[in-house]
């Protein structure tokens, strides 16, 4: 197949017309203009940015990094210190509490004590100890006042 001139000429018109070619002349283009630019680019900077500034730009970075990482220690030490605080004053709450139904317990426990050493009936002292273990079921269902799950089956334990 023999080809003559007018068809490699055409053949070139229609590869240079594409766009793909367009889009790689016009990047040789902008490569081109930005390094011509390049050397003016390097003095401008380096006016606006003298050598003899740059260790004195370096501990400006340095202090402020510095100084932004003691303010993250220092809030992290706050927030853990508030943490810490919020916990001991719960836990002193739960120990007050803790304190208290012992000491309920306790005068229970004495009062019976003083009514068998006192020869009253065991009938009185049988109710008085079903109601005792009624709310001693009840305080052992609940944490803090709170339902602590299925309530177990309690013994009575009345004797006739």
């Amino acid at each position: 197949m023999v080809r003559n001139i007018d068809d490699v000429k055409a053949e070139l018109r229609k590869l240079t017309n594409s766009k793909p070619v367009h889009a790689a002349a016009g990047a040789g283009v902008l490569a081109s203009q930005t390094l011509k630019e390049l050397p003016w680019r390097l003095v401008q900077w380096t006016r606006d940015n003298p050598p003899e500034s740059l260790p004195g730009r370096a501990n400006g970075y340095v202090q402020t990094a510095q100084s932004r990482a003691n303010g993250y220690v220092q809030t992290a030490r706050n927030n853990a210190n508030g943490y810490v605080q919020t916990a001991q004053s719960r836990a002193n709450g739960y120990v007050q509490t803790a304190r208290t139904r012992a000491t309920g317990g306790y005068d229970k426990l004495a009062e019976h004590g003083k009514k068998a050493l006192n020869g009253q009936s065991s009938t009185t002292q049988s109710r008085s100890t079903t109601q005792s273990r009624s709310t001693t079921a009840q305080s052992n269902r609940e944490l803090n006042g709170k339902p602590k799950g299925k309530a177990s089956s309690s013994r009575t334990g009345t004797s006739s």
